[in-house]
């Protein structure tokens, strides 16, 4: 008899576990996602990526504000799910809801753990200069991310690889890794490993402000921060323009030689066609070879500065 399931899920990540399970005739019971956020101009509320999906797919959906609730707990047990599975959900859930299923809940996190636990493991591994990460299926308990581990799965991480596309290749070794967990959890042959505690490293949210650049740090340190930080918060910098300071995303940099090496860090080295737009930084001069003007779409450095007159 198939095992009875409940997808707990809210941002893209999770979306191709979900195909998954419905393309395996693994329909899960109900999809469970965050309620929709008010967007773009009209702040009419927006589906989560997992609601529009279920939608689409024609599965049941239940969008408790939080699913930490008796209501929600005597829905739970009514359904009555032998396994729960959890893909970036973005809610804590307590042990009384984690406790209905038969088998408890299983969640898929973006990080070898128990390296990055937290909401943001994928922007800190590159920001860290990982080689590698990957993804591990474990158990949920009442700790944030520290339950037993019941598979994992390495993938490199390229240089040019930023957070979103670096999670969009993730995301079907994801996919593959669960279905493999649910085969051997059905046949009785997954055995669960406790955390090794003493290799645990966090990757808390970050903030809009965590995305101004500092040129102090190493051209190096600078370009993981570009990439880390894409799609979101996005790294960011101000450049001095005739008209006042112009806030950009930096979306791409690449270390420009030598010359203006004995500059002081943030100091301006080019902005010509040319040259394009160089920055120092604390060891190399980079340039920002792809960026975006607040309010404005992705552009290259002289597309900008064809529009955009910067006083050097």
């Amino acid at each position: 008899m198939a095992m009875r399931l409940m997808f707990f899920g809210s941002g893209d990540f999770g979306a191709k576990t979900l195909e998954t399970l419905v393309s395996q005739e693994r329909r899960p019971l109900a999809v469970v996602s965050q309620p929709g956020r008010p967007a773009g101009r009209g702040r009419k509320p927006s589906p989560t990526p997992i609601s529009r999906l279920a939608a689409g797919l024609g599965l049941p959906l239940l969008t408790p504000e939080t699913p930490n609730t008796p209501d929600f707990a005597a829905e739970m047990r009514r359904l009555a799910p032998d396994l729960a599975l959890v893909v970036a959900y973005g809610r804590l859930i307590r042990r009384d809801i984690l406790d209905i299923p038969r088998l408890g809940f299983v969640n898929l996190h973006a990080s070898l753990l128990p390296a990055y636990r937290g909401a943001a493991p994928v922007p800190w591994a590159i920001l860290q200069g990982e080689s590698e990460s990957g993804v591990t299926v474990f158990r949920l308990n009442e700790r944030f991310d520290a339950g037993q581990i019941l598979a994992r799965q390495s993938l490199a991480i390229n240089p040019d690889d930023t957070a979103g596309s670096y999670l969009e290749k993730l995301a079907p070794v994801g996919a593959a890794l669960v279905s493999q967990t649910l085969l051997g959890l059905e046949a009785g042959e997954v055995e669960p490993e406790p955390q090794d505690e003493s290799r645990v490293s966090v990757a808390p949210k970050f903030k809009k402000k965590d995305g101004r650049i500092d040129w102090r740090r190493s051209w190096a340190e600078i370009d993981r921060q570009v990439r880390a930080f894409q799609p979101w918060p996005l790294a960011y910098a101000f450049v001095p323009a005739a008209k006042g300071e112009v806030r950009i995303n930096v979306l791409g940099i690449s270390r420009s030689g030598t010359e203006g090496r004995g500059a002081k860090p943030g100091t301006l080295l080019s902005a010509d066609a040319e040259s394009g737009l160089t920055i120092m930084t604390g060891d190399f001069p980079v340039r920002l070879v792809s960026l975006q003007p607040e309010g404005r779409r992705p552009m290259s450095d002289t597309d900008f500065l064809r529009g955009t007159r910067i006083n050097i």
